[in-house]
């Protein structure tokens, strides 16, 4: 049988980049973790890039530095201020102790910078909002764009002080360039707009600048869009012109390609999420990557695993960013270099992590809780003072992830779960379309437990009685949270999440969703039925459907429901009667009445937490986890799993 070495050989050869020799073809790309105070360095960002360094990557590059005080948002992202310098330095110093080469990003977000914090006007080409809620930007002056342009020359300049290999400059995602560059953004009729030559002027400005100010000391790179996925926009014929003429035109050390624009729903396609598979834009990064006689090509969007990875390397690139599966597991690289890619922590997409960032909190990680915590939480457990008799109560996540963790630590774990299979959430959420990536963590998990001879009992209900007879040191409750089925006014008893996603006939069906709660269930529910044949209307009664779901996720499944015909309405009252559905929008003042053959209630589920009281009553120590403790998302339940797991 091949080994990983061997069966990656694209993936573990060294390249080079703009003179510099990378280990292995692999890099963690540009991503902003809201782990900055006052827009500086803290040492949560080095202790993360140190740790993906450590496991093996061969390049990464660090969180856009804001070059322009036009361009500072949140408080957790990063400037190009002096003040920044040190702690940059440490960042640089403590990534290639670890033996991977780093550079930077420099951006200035233009008129999508969020500015409501310093109460001051974004900057943009044009009068042109981001989107229809976003706000109307000042138009740029040439005595603005000259002094952005010289802000983004300082900002190489102190990438270069801080000991950064490499800067790279972005041209696209919707940042100002970009908007520059766009037809859909741009809208001016001097030397700055209408033609592309004329659009071109503004970025090819900016990356002169930054070539006479650092060329001849970093590899200076440009990140680019190959089709920013907005109707009258860049597409991607003007995303291959773009890429033949920096390749032919400028001495650049790499160029670096993904999709998409800061705008709706653009936006939800730059950080795919499972619903789109394995690489879905990599015909797009080649098209592009074909324009570059001389410039190597880097490519980036979801390249969940080696395979993706070995997959984009064969077409042509030159790297490729697996910056979402870094996240997940910082050691990839290593583990799979050293025959052990079944432990490997999968990123399943879920995008809890841009999630986080886009709500203004520091990035987390639903797989890998330890991220922002690599201080204090070293990748393996550290073993345990005194080991302990661990019982846990229910295969949920959350259950799965103390059992791991716990074990790892070397307490003597067992499971019992009631259900004939582990999962939990993971096992009815796989279910839903487009939800199926749910599989590899609790693969992952089941591997993991079994690995460290954790003893798992399923199909066997956990009494009081059970516990007493053998008491542990330690019980978990972890027993989760089920929905209940319920009568439906004018209706009667109405479907469950678990009745639709087990699967049913829908060819010729009518189906009313209401969304309860805001979540994914709501999504995979309609789309499930939707596929299936079915005319679905989800209606949320206060607020809008899907609510709950990631703002990047959400864009791009509303934009699937719609392609499917689902009828999305908001803050909406739904009443039944003779097989009639009448549904009355609060915003609109309309109503609209058609017949119905299906009633689905999303209500909150409510948290099995039966065994808590008979346990704590008898004088058992008793933690309780995840839903079991209230009905919350995957996200909480893997985080108090991993939590209890390293503080037992």
């Amino acid at each position: 049988m091949a080994g990983p070495v061997t069966a990656y050989p694209r993936v573990f050869s060294p390249v080079e980049i703009g003179g510099i020799t990378l280990r292995n073809r692999v890099f963690v790309s540009a991503h902003t973790t809201n782990f900055g105070v006052d827009f500086l360095p803290t040492d949560r960002h080095v202790a993360y890039h140190a740790e993906r360094a450590r496991g093996g990557v061969g390049l990464i590059v660090t969180e856009p530095l804001r070059v322009h005080g036009t361009s500072l948002g949140r408080a957790g992202g990063l400037s190009a201020d002096p003040a920044a310098l040190p702690g940059l330095a440490r960042i640089v110093e403590a990534v290639r102790a670890e033996g991977a080469a780093v550079f930077t990003q420099i951006t200035h977000a233009g008129r999508h910078s969020e500015n409501v914090f310093r109460r001051a006007a974004a900057w943009g080409p044009a009068a042109r909002p981001w989107a229809t809620s976003g706000a109307v930007p000042h138009v740029m002056s040439r005595r603005d764009m000259a002094e952005v342009r010289d802000a983004y020359a300082d900002a190489a300049r102190l990438a270069r002080s801080a000991g950064f290999q490499g800067v790279e400059v972005h041209f696209g995602h919707g940042h100002l360039p970009h908007q520059f560059l766009s037809p859909a953004a741009n809208d001016r009729t001097d030397a700055y707009g209408g033609s592309e030559e004329n659009r071109l002027r503004f970025p090819l400005e900016v990356l002169d600048a930054v070539l006479d100010a650092v060329g001849g000391d970093l590899a200076v790179g440009v990140r680019m869009s190959a089709d920013e996925f907005v109707e009258g926009g860049q597409d991607l014929a003007a995303g291959r012109r773009l890429a033949h003429l920096l390749d032919t035109t400028r001495p650049l050390a790499f160029l670096n390609v993904s999709v998409a624009s800061y705008t709706v729903p653009s936006i939800g396609h730059h950080v795919a999420d499972m619903s789109e598979g394995h690489t879905p834009y990599l015909a797009q990064t080649l098209a592009v990557a074909a324009e570059c006689a001389s410039t190597p090509v880097l490519a980036a969007c979801r390249f969940v695993d080696l395979d993706d990875a070995e997959r984009g390397l064969a077409g042509g690139l030159a790297a490729v960013a697996m910056t979402r599966a870094h996240i997940a597991d910082p050691h990839l690289l290593a583990k799979a270099a050293a025959g052990r890619e079944r432990d490997i922590r999968p990123c399943v997409s879920c995008n809890f992590c841009i999630g986080e960032i886009a709500g203004h909190r520091p990035m987390t990680c639903m797989v890998n809780p330890a991220v922002g915590n690599e201080e204090r939480w070293p990748q393996t457990p550290e073993p345990a003072a005194l080991p302990k008799r661990v019982l846990v109560l229910g295969g949920g996540p959350a259950g799965l992830e103390t059992a791991k963790v716990a074990a790892e630590r070397g307490h003597e774990v067992s499971l019992r779960e009631s259900d004939a299979e582990l999962g939990g959430q993971l096992r009815l959420g796989r279910r839903g379309a487009g939800r199926g990536h749910l599989d590899r963590l609790r693969d992952h998990q089941q591997h993991r437990l079994a690995a460290l001879g954790v003893t798992v009992r399923t199909g066997v209900p956990a009494t009081p009685e059970d516990v007493f007879a053998d008491p542990p040191d330690v019980v978990v409750v972890a027993t989760g949270a089920t929905r209940h089925a319920r009568d439906v006014p004018g209706w009667g008893l109405a479907l469950t999440a678990k009745d639709v996603l087990r699967g049913r006939p829908w060819v010729g069906r009518t189906v009313v969703v209401l969304d309860g709660d805001g979540g994914w269930t709501a999504s995979s529910v309609a789309e499930t039925a939707a596929r299936g044949g079915a005319a679905v209307h989800v209606v949320a009664r206060a607020g809008t459907p899907l609510w709950g779901v990631s703002e990047y996720s959400r864009m791009t499944a509303v934009q699937r429901l719609r392609g499917l015909g689902v009828q999305l309405w908001t803050s909406a009252d739904v009443r039944f009667a003779d097989g009639t559905a009448t549904v009355t929008s609060s915003l609109v003042s309309t109503t609209t009445a058609f017949a119905v053959t299906d009633v689905v209630v999303l209500d909150p589920p409510h948290a099995e937490d039966g065994l808590v009281a008979p346990l704590l009553d008898a004088g058992v120590p008793v933690h309780v986890i995840g839903d079991a403790v209230a009905p919350r998302s995957l996200l909480e339940a893997m985080a108090e799993g991993h939590a209890l797991g390293r503080a037992l």
